[in-house]
Order: structure tokens, then sequence, then C-alpha cells
């Protein structure tokens, strides 16, 4: 019998702090360089985490750890909401296992991810995870050189220099080194 045969049943709920708890664990796990914040909200209607560090890895990076520990989903074709319960294994983290209130029936239903027998059917209390990127000084001015140097720019100047039209980091007519730095920093590590 395949792991992903199992009958789902009924799924332990993680409360948002222990939630919280798995996030640091597994940014730990993956980024062991980086420093990061975790902390938790708890609101009328559902709970965040929300995960901060300075420099570091790409917030898209981030994204691909800590979203699978969020029960909220969301579809944005339809403007609905939805929920997801997760497989749990702490040697292989999560993974969505089964989701249920969208109205796009291909959004709903189980989903064959289990990735051992280890793996517990869970659903993390925390509806949403964000997470916030902060720049350091240091890094900040070695984007700016590098936006500085492509632009054909001189190398010294404020933040709201405006980027010379037809290079590669102008986007309109308010682009600035400013808007190419944070451009620049979703591709790049520190």
């Amino acid at each position: 019998m395949n792991s992903n045969d199992v009958p789902i049943t009924e799924s332990r709920f993680i409360d948002t702090a222990d939630v919280a708890k798995l996030v640091r664990k597994e940014l730990k796990k993956t980024f062991p360089d980086t420093k990061f914040s975790v902390r938790i909200s708890r609101y009328a209607g559902g709970s965040s985490v929300y995960v901060g560090w300075t420099d570091g890895p790409t917030t898209k990076d981030v994204d691909q750890v800590v979203y699978a520990f969020q029960s909220g989903r969301f579809e944005s074709m339809t403007d609905c909401a939805y929920s997801a319960d997760s497989w749990y294994c702490p040697e292989h983290g999560p993974r969505v296992a089964r989701t249920y209130g969208c109205d796009l029936d291909d959004n709903n239903g189980l989903h064959a991810s289990r990735c051992c027998h280890q793996a517990e059917l869970v659903h993390f209390c925390a509806t949403h995870v964000s997470t916030s990127r902060q720049l350091s000084d240091e890094f900040t001015a070695e984007l700016a050189a590098k936006v500085r140097k492509d632009c054909r720019m001189a190398p010294e100047g404020p933040l709201d220099d405006p980027i010379p039209e037809g290079t590669r980091w102008h986007y309109g007519d308010y682009s600035t080194v400013y808007n190419a730095i944070w451009r620049l920093a979703d591709d790049t590590d520190y």
C-alpha cells in the first residue's frame, strides 16, 4: 500500500505558537547562517506568523520554505479564500494533504503528497505566514553600485536619483535607484 493511499480522517490542530516554532526550526535547517525573527499575531477570525530577516536569502527562497506552514489559501480567479490540511514530517517538512472550501473543484480534495509513513496529518492554525526582508546599509550600497554601473550613472549619489530611460533598470517615469535596488535584491542572496 502506497503511503498516499492511507485514508485521511481527522487532522491534529497545531496552535499558531507551535507553528512559529516549527517555522523557526525549518528556517534554521534550511538557512543556518541567517538570523530570523519569527512572531505571531492573533486576531478575530484567525492568526498569522510573521518572518523577518536582514540580507541573507531572497524573499522567494524563504517563501518556499514558510508558506507550507499556513492553512489559508487564496484563489485569485474567483476571489475565494479556502483552507488546507497538511502532512507534517520532522524530516521532510510540511506538504499540503487536502484542500477544501474553494469554489473551484480542482482546488478541493486530496493531494498525493505524503512523503513517508511518519508524516502526520495536521491543520496549522496560522491562517497566513508573511515574510519581510530588510537590506542592511552595506548590502544596499553594494546593490546601488551595481545598479549605477549597469545604468552608466555616476558611482555615487542619492537613492532617489532617477534611472535613465532605456537602461536595464528603468521601469517607468518614476524609476529610481532605490526601486532598482529592490528589484535586484529579489534575485540576490547576501
